[in-house]
């Protein structure tokens, strides 16, 4: 029964899921079409997510609480890295425009639903990295750091961060809310990109 908040995690986000890998960035990148220009505004749309959504969430207390070290991951200072490095001036980064739509991380639960969302993430921007490298002037630690997130240790991340979500969604109600929170976080993200 506890672990099944995986596979519901899987199933009940399927839809929001693709409907962000559909959207014109993303499909860009696979298909090599996409341009430095194009990249660094891609960069800086999840910048404009992630960053509120990350002062929220440490501003809560509640990462401290489930023991997930925000220093380790959050990802705006890799986006932060990655932007400085294509060009984009300090004044221009505090200058960006933040997402005001963020998902509800109001309890433990929905925090480490809109959490899988992005922590998922990083094993996609594994094989993103691997795909950018071949036609963009990027690399780790140059310009791709947000995608490459963990490097070597994303799969340790990720099972970490899983063993988390199965022993918070213990209860038929935490993982309703864990399940709300992650389809939630998918839609406002994809709403976000297309704003």
């Amino acid at each position: 029964m506890t672990t099944n908040i995986l596979e519901r995690l899987r199933t009940d986000t399927a839809e929001a899921h693709r409907q962000i890998e559909n959207n014109d960035y993303a499909r860009s990148m696979m298909d090599k079409s996409m341009t430095l220009p194009q990249y660094t505004e891609y960069l800086q749309l999840f910048y404009g997510f992630l960053r509120p959504l990350e002062q929220h969430a440490i501003s809560s207390g509640l990462p401290e609480q489930l023991g997930l070290d925000m220093d380790i991951r959050g990802k705006t200072a890799l986006l932060e890295q990655d932007l400085l490095h294509l060009g984009v001036t300090r004044e221009q980064l505090d200058a960006l425009p933040l997402c005001d739509r963020l998902p509800d991380i109001s309890t433990s639960a929905r925090l480490i639903g809109s959490m899988y969302v992005i922590e998922g993430s990083t094993l996609g921007g594994q094989i993103i990295t691997k795909q950018l490298m071949k036609f963009l002037p990027v690399e780790p630690g140059a310009g791709i750091s947000y995608f490459n997130g963990y490097g070597q240790d994303t799969r340790d991340q990720w099972q970490s961060f899983r063993d988390v979500v199965v022993n918070r969604g213990q209860s038929p109600q935490e993982q309703q809310e864990i399940v709300d929170a992650a389809r939630q976080t998918f839609q406002l993200l994809d709403a976000w990109f297309h704003t």
